[in-house]
């Protein structure tokens, strides 16, 4: 039995009509893991991303109907008007967001960081996934059931050096939850952020790279460092992060709003 089958209807419909939700970065990483989940537990799906292709597993369902691929660039202040107005378009409704697409910045300390950089990663990372709130939220009060989740970082509340604008962009974007949630709620609006610690991502492995070079050791051993520092003894996966998503949109999470949730495998404890 899959788990779209072991999930109550309920969880996944409004008055008898599947949920929509847009999912941005949908192409890889966490959120090829976040809208295959969705789909699979019933959801509509808007899948964003800059890629001009989805990968085979989101490609597949296309044909049956829960799925439209928007190529879109969340730099661009148009994009979150464009991304509802296509749910609207082919689905009738839009009843979730998840703010998953990123950058991780330029790797270098604050005070070689040019202007343009900060606002690259601000772009994308906060201001991107706010203009989507804000187109979003009408149609999200009207769904009655609203929700609005938005991926964030380990690195939000412990920084690491050469980080500074990819960590402000992601604390940023846990306050821009809390904001949502304490202005919406009584629109039956929730708003969440999803911390995940060191997860074995495409863009996780390329930071890696440059690290591991930076400190002259071989990639294995400087991910083996890591994973060390991790009371799971393991990287997380698109699947830990995908499990906490579902939970925050379904009824079992209703009362739960402007929280962050860590996904890390124990590194920090709140």
């Amino acid at each position: 039995m899959s788990r779209a089958q072991e999930r109550p209807e309920g969880t996944v419909s409004v008055d008898g009509q599947k949920k929509v939700a847009i999912v941005t970065g949908a192409a890889r990483g966490l959120g090829k893991s976040i809208a295959l989940a969705l789909l699979e537990a019933g959801y509509r799906i808007v899948a964003s991303d800059v890629a001009r292709s989805l990968p085979e597993s989101l490609r597949a369902p296309a044909g049956t109907g829960p799925l439209v691929h928007a190529v879109t660039d969340l730099a661009d202040p148009g994009t979150g008007h464009e991304l509802v107005e296509l749910a609207l378009a082919t689905f009738g409704r839009c009843d979730a967001v998840v703010n998953n697409a990123g950058v991780g910045g330029p790797g270098v300390e604050l005070s070689a960081t040019t202007d343009a950089q900060l606002a690259a990663v601000l772009e994308i990372n906060l201001l991107g996934a706010a203009r989507l709130c804000r187109e979003a939220i009408p149609h999200l009060r009207r769904s009655g059931q609203g929700r609005i989740i938005n991926i964030g970082s380990l690195f939000a509340d412990h920084p690491a050096p050469d980080g500074a604008a990819y960590s402000m962009s992601k604390a940023a974007l846990a306050a821009l939850s809390r904001c949502i949630a304490v202005e919406e709620g009584r629109h039956g609006i929730t708003a969440n952020t999803v911390a995940p610690g060191y997860m074995l991502t495409e863009m996780h492995e390329e930071e890696a790279a440059m690290q591991a070079q930076r400190q002259g050791v071989p990639i294995e051993e400087y991910m083996a460092q890591l994973r060390s520092t991790v009371p799971l003894q393991r990287h997380g996966t698109g699947c830990d992060v995908a499990g906490a998503v579902l939970w925050l949109l379904s009824d079992g999470a209703a009362y739960v709003s402007g929280q962050t949730i860590p996904v890390n495998g124990g590194l920090v404890l709140s």
